[in-house]
């Protein structure tokens, strides 16, 4: 390998680019029919900080969700993908509720239950991809990229209704 990263870095950046990225669709999505709003620039501005917000929640707290992944391998292959959404949801709703307190406070409620279903859908998708190519507990970075992007794109293209 010439470029490997741990499962814990993996987990982070995925959560960084998963944090940050779908709300970043979400607002370019409103922005369509936003055509001439007062406050603009100011709801911009808060859906930006609250895109960064959940996108640094989202690389901090995934360095513990290798040891959530390894939890949920024990268990046969329905009850994997069980544990794996409940541990996607748990922290897509974490990080999605922290973004959305910047949104007048009152954003973390939908922005924990937007991020819950964001979790629950892409985690075990990373996980069962992740454990194709890792070899140990390493993972070449011309490997995780694709992987990574591609959810991520894939999901922000759903978004934006392409």
């Amino acid at each position: 390998m010439t470029s490997p990263i741990d499962s814990r870095k993996a987990y982070s950046y995925f959560g960084l680019m998963i944090g940050s990225l779908p709300p970043l669709a979400m607002l370019f999505n409103w922005i369509g029919g936003l055509a001439r709003v007062d406050g603009l620039f100011v709801l911009l501005l808060l859906t930006t900080v609250a895109a960064g917000a959940t996108g640094a929640v989202g690389y901090s707290t995934g360095r513990y969700i290798p040891a959530a992944v390894k939890y949920a391998s024990r268990f046969g292959f329905p009850n994997h993908l069980l544990f794996l959404s409940m541990f996607g949801f748990a922290w897509g709703a974490i990080s999605g509720a922290i973004g959305g307190l910047f949104l007048f406070v009152i954003g973390a409620v939908p922005g924990s239950i937007v991020g819950g279903v964001v979790g629950a859908t892409v985690l075990p998708v990373l996980a069962t991809l992740h454990s194709l190519m890792r070899r140990g507990d390493l993972i070449e970075m011309k490997h995780f990229l694709p992987i990574s992007f591609g959810i991520t794109l894939t999901l922000c293209a759903f978004i934006l209704g392409l």
